[in-house]
């Protein structure tokens, strides 16, 4: 998974809170380290921040999160760059973000 600097993948949330409107629902950000987790708390979503690297784990954790290594359970939404490993991942609408930090709808 290629991540995107942070001020590009943070552009994108504007328009990840436009898709998947407001919460309240139960969301995953996967490979983003938190960038979008307040912005969609503020919205009514309580958001599960997962993080298997250490080193973005602690960006994570520093931006307000509480990073998990694997996602559990099903999701109203999750949000995931494009070429992420959405494998094992339950949720009725995915959002991902291209290398240009667009964010449109999957399928």
């Amino acid at each position: 998974m290629r991540r995107l600097p942070p001020a590009l993948a943070a552009s994108a949330t504007p328009r990840i809170l436009e898709l998947v409107g407001d919460g309240p629902g139960r969301m995953v950000e996967l490979g983003f380290a938190g960038i979008h987790a307040r912005p969609l708390e503020l919205a009514g979503w309580e958001v599960v921040v997962v993080e298997p690297a250490p080193r973005e784990a602690e960006r994570a954790r520093q931006r307000g999160a509480q990073p998990v290594a694997k996602a559990e359970g099903r999701f109203d939404a999750a949000v995931a760059p494009v070429g992420a490993d959405l494998t094992g991942i339950a949720a009725a609408k995915i959002v991902l973000v291209d290398e240009r930090g667009i964010a449109s709808m999957s399928g």
